[in-house]
């Protein structure tokens, strides 16, 4: 089944239609961007606020965040909206986390800039204790970067799934500790440096999943690969033949699940109406 990352940057009415068009065809999940802004659009809705109002429309589609990052979000108020979608969307949603980069996000709030080994701590810090505080009653958390006094966010019985987003040692580390599910896309960083396609960076972020994993001590069949196309060189929607295309090259070197972005062009839409629920 085919995940779709949705948009919210247009009125409410509009963004409701293409949550029950994603719903009526068959999407397995819509996941939603969790920033301040981005682009300088005029609309972009707070990821939560939207993510419930979507599952309040819709009855099937999944619903997740792609991702919540420690920029301008803290472990005690991201577990608490994720326990509250996880209500309200009938077990539909999954709480996707990721590092957070340099931007308008990582300065809205004033603090300082990070380096890049600071992110990763943080990062690491802010996967262990959100996880923590949906899985443990009332947990105190003592961190370099976050801190909760016997915080109660209401965890009982169950939490929502997982999802982290990594491309490096650090965040598969990461993923391998706490993650249901892991995440990452066709952007090459650097082909001087690494793979040169697509495909061949993903493959070479799977081996290193598979590091991570073993070395947790974790099987890395309980890990399903999430691969996003879109962001950057693979064109799944441009035909059924090369979506068809994308999921057999992806599915062979072990992605689980596949996601593009919603489209607003006719022809695409067109496309993901007929390879939606394959």
């Amino acid at each position: 089944m085919l995940d779709v990352v949705m948009w919210p940057d247009r009125p409410w009415p509009e963004l409701r239609r293409e949550w029950e068009h994603a719903d009526r065809i068959g999407v397995g999940r819509g996941w939603l961007w969790d920033h301040l802004t981005l682009g300088g659009r005029e609309i972009w809705h707070d990821a939560y606020v939207a993510l419930a109002a979507a599952a309040a429309v819709t009855s099937a589609i999944g619903v997740g965040t792609m991702v919540t990052a420690p920029n301008f979000r803290h472990p005690v108020t991201t577990a608490k909206a994720a326990l509250a979608l996880d209500a309200i969307s009938g077990g539909r949603f999954t709480l996707g986390l990721g590092a957070g980069g340099a931007g308008a996000d990582a300065e809205a709030l004033g603090t300082p800039p990070l380096s890049p080994g600071e992110r990763g701590r943080r990062f690491a810090e802010f996967a262990g204790h959100t996880h923590r505080l949906l899985t443990e009653p009332s947990p105190s958390l003592d961190g370099e970067f976050f801190t909760a006094r016997a915080a109660d966010v209401g965890a009982r019985d169950r939490r929502p799934p997982i999802a982290v987003a990594a491309t490096g040692p650090r965040g598969m580390a990461v993923a391998a500790a706490v993650a249901d599910l892991w995440i990452t896309q066709d952007v090459v960083k650097d082909p001087r440096v690494g793979a040169a396609t697509p495909l061949a960076e993903v493959d070479r972020q799977l081996r290193l999943l598979r590091e991570a994993c073993a070395a947790a001590g974790r099987d890395p069949a309980s890990l399903p690969a999430v691969v996003v196309l879109g962001y950057g060189g693979e064109r799944p929607l441009d035909s059924v033949e090369a979506y068809r295309d994308c999921l057999g090259r992806y599915t062979a070197i072990g992605a689980s699940r596949l996601v593009v972005l919603w489209p607003r062009e006719d022809r695409q839409l067109r496309v993901l109406e007929q390879v939606a629920s394959v």
